[in-house]
């Protein structure tokens, strides 16, 4: 478990609802999202500028945190999952990345992508 003093911000973790599409198809909905709020730390890893036709800036962050939320439910985080913090949405990039110590899960580190532009 990583100390809350070394967790100083507090995120949104959001996952989209499923509702059936006109054909019947489970699809995301981002209308009855649900939401967890989860101390982390973020911390930017690399960030550029896209300039192909646009102006645009990509940065690639990395999230730890406890697996569970400020609540003290289990925290689930999957790739379609985005990040709400300090007024930036961002997008995770693939599963959370378990980290353990040798007897149980210590945290997450969780890869984000936030795009401007």
């Amino acid at each position: 478990m990583i100390p809350d003093d070394l967790l100083p911000h507090l995120v949104d973790v959001e996952h989209p609802g499923r509702t059936p599409d006109r054909y019947g198809d489970q699809v995301d909905d981002w209308t009855i999202s649900t939401h967890a709020p989860v101390q982390a730390w973020m911390q930017m890893n690399t960030g550029a500028e896209d300039t192909d036709q646009r102006d645009g800036q990509v940065g690639e962050w990395l999230m730890l945190c406890n697996p569970w939320t400020s609540t003290g439910d289990p925290l689930t985080v999957h790739g379609l999952a985005r990040v709400h913090w300090n007024g930036a949405q961002f997008e995770v990039i693939g599963p959370a990345g378990p980290a353990y110590e040798p007897s149980e899960l210590h945290h997450y580190e969780i890869r984000l992508r936030h795009v401007e532009g």
